[in-house]
Order: C-alpha cells, then sequence, then structure tokens
C-alpha cells in the first residue's frame, strides 16, 4: 500500500529482488505526491542543471518541479499555461526537458505542436517563470536534445518524425524518419505506435532514437547541414519492449528507460541490451521514463502509468507502489 507521510517523504528502499553485492542498489530519492497514488502528480522526463539539481514537468499543474538531490524536497520554478485551440482549452501536458548551453530551459509540448523555453534566471521560485514559444511545427513533440552546435532535436511519436530547430528557434524541419509500426501489448488489446520517443547524442555526434513500439533502438548519423541519413538498427529486443528516456553513463553505454516492464537496461555500442535492474509493481521503478546521470549517479522518473509489469496482481492501478518519484541508481 501507499506509504504515507506528514511531509514529502524520502525513502532509502533497496532495489529489486536479485540485485548481488557489486551491482547497482536502487532506491527512491523523493515520492513526488506522498498523499496518493492516483496519478494527481505525473512527470514524464527529467534533466539537471550543470549544478546537478533536477527539473521535471508535472503533466497535471503543468509546473515545472526542481528538486536538488542533496535536499530532495520538490519547488516549482516554473510553469506552462494552457491554451485556447479551436475554442477548446488545451492543457500542454508537458514531456521531454532539456538544457542548452546558457542553462535556458526547454519543454516539449506536444498537444501545442511546440517546443517551449524559460530562461534561465526566470526560473525562480519566489516568482516562477512563464514558458514561451521557442519552435512550431513539431506535432507529438516528445523527446528533446540538444546537439554539440546548440540545435535541438525533437521526437514527433507515432509519426516517426524527428524534427531540428537551430538555436534561434522558429519553425521546425523534418531530417529522419523512423518508419511506422504498431505492436500489441501481451494482453491482446493496448497498442503501442509510438517510433520515435527518446533522444540521445553520443560522444561521436551520432542520434540515437528509441522506439518504444519495436522495443529497438536506432543510429542516425547527422550531417554539418543538421540532415539525418537513413536511420541503422541498432538493438532490438524483448528487454526493450517500452524503451523510453535514455542517457549515455560515464562508460558510454546507453541507459534506457523500459517503461511497459518497470525495467532499466543498458545497449552497447555493438548492441549488446543487458538488464540493469527491473522489479514488480511495489518498486522501485514505476513505468520509468526517463533517466540523467549526474557524475556516476542515475536519477529516472517515474511516469506510474498501470500498464504491463507496472500492475497492481489484481490487474488494478499500480496502488502497491510509491507513485510519481524520483529514483535513483547508485553504481
Amino acid at each position: 500500500m501507499k506509504l504515507l507521510s506528514a511531509g514529502l517523504l524520502v525513502f532509502a528502499l533497496s532495489g529489486c529482488a536479485g540485485l548481488s553485492p557489486g551491482n547497482p542498489t536502487v532506491s527512491i530519492l523523493v515520492d513526488l505526491d506522498p498523499a496518493s497514488v492516483e496519478r494527481t502528480v505525473i512527470v514524464e522526463s527529467i534533466t539537471a542543471d550543470r549544478e546537478g539539481v533536477l527539473y521535471l514537468p508535472d503533466r497535471v499543474s503543468n509546473n515545472i518541479l526542481r528538486v536538488d538531490p542533496k535536499s530532495p524536497a520538490p519547488v516549482v520554478v516554473g510553469r506552462i499555461g494552457s491554451r485556447t485551440i479551436d475554442g477548446k482549452t488545451v492543457a500542454p501536458m508537458p514531456s521531454g526537458i532539456a538544457f542548452d548551453a546558457k542553462g535556458d530551459l526547454y519543454v516539449g509540448v506536444g498537444p501545442f505542436g511546440e517546443v517551449m523555453r524559460i530562461p534561465r534566471a526566470d526560473l525562480n521560485p519566489n516568482k516562477p517563470g512563464v514558458a514561451q514559444t521557442f519552435a512550431t511545427g513539431v506535432p507529438g513533440a516528445n523527446g528533446i536534445v540538444f546537439d554539440k552546435r546548440g540545435n535541438l532535436y525533437v521526437s514527433g511519436g507515432a509519426s516517426g518524425i524527428v524534427y531540428r530547430v537551430g538555436s534561434g528557434g522558429g519553425a521546425a524541419q523534418a531530417v529522419a524518419q523512423i518508419e511506422k509500426n504498431v505492436r500489441t501489448l501481451p494482453d491482446g488489446k493496448a497498442q503501442q505506435s509510438i517510433v520515435a520517443n527518446g533522444l540521445e547524442f553520443d560522444a561521436m555526434g551520432v542520434l540515437h532514437v528509441a522506439d518504444t513500439s519495436r522495443g529497438a533502438i536506432w543510429k542516425v548519423m547527422v550531417g554539418a547541414d543538421g540532415q539525418g541519413s537513413k536511420p541503422v538498427l541498432l538493438a532490438q529486443s524483448s528487454l526493450l519492449e517500452g524503451a523510453d528516456g535514455m542517457a549515455f553513463d560515464p562508460s558510454g553505454n546507453l541507459w534506457v528507460t523500459v517503461n511497459e516492464l518497470n525495467a532499466v537496461v543498458s545497449v552497447s555500442p555493438a548492441g549488446v541490451v543487458k538488464t540493469i535492474t527491473k522489479n514488480a509493481a511495489q518498486g522501485p521503478l514505476e513505468f520509468p521514463s526517463a533517466v540523467v546521470f549526474v557524475g556516476k549517479r542515475a536519477y529516472l522518473s517515474n511516469f506510474d502509468t498501470p500498464r504491463r509489469d507496472n500492475m497492481d496482481a489484481n490487474g488494478g492501478t499500480a496502488k502497491e507502489g510509491v507513485g510519481a518519484s524520483i529514483a535513483q541508481i547508485v553504481q
């Protein structure tokens, strides 16, 4: 059952059963919604600033949360307003989040077909900054990542399109295409059609794309003009079914949050896939959706969607676990 606290509860839970000495230890850094597991907080992505402080967008309040791992009580430092589209109020439901080299914060907003920005100086708990449009023409905007030249790349979800936006913002340009696909989940009912999800560049500037539908990772060579080559399959595995956010560890292996399996896996440069850790619905991983490294420590957002391995034994809504939270993996 849900663990309650008078304040924000910081856990020191051990990792999943079966972790042997020398393997990573998984725990909860902070419960972001200690009074409920009814998804009154929903965090799909996570990033860190140059000081190692964590930032997450909440898809319920549409606030930007800041969490200092040294004192992990979340504070609101920004927000994204709803918008009237075709006479209807549309919530932003923010997804991918990333900093540029100057320290400005960017968030993918799929319902608006935009990427929005909050300047570094406006990330203020006393007067939270309001996000403004940076890039347009990115329907289904999901994962976002900057290259070394300051260009922003945005994944388009089920469309399979990867977009590029210059450092000055404006209209996005399609630069790569992952072929569309639909996978039926083991329940025989739910379907997964997102083929361009998490994005990450390796040290050589090669773009990696998480294909959630196929359970695959694609590599895209990006030219000096910002255009992508034809995607090349790096890895495809049942261990990657639900591949979502990604980050490279200090050794150059790609860590992938595998949301459907409550797992984190690594993909080597040669495409070898290995499970780092996984668990059942009790956590500490609960539909993990994104990962960021601060040094050797990995921090993950728990999106906590009730699906596949993140279901209670009775097929319910995963009330056995913590809910929206930040997990950490110490190697």
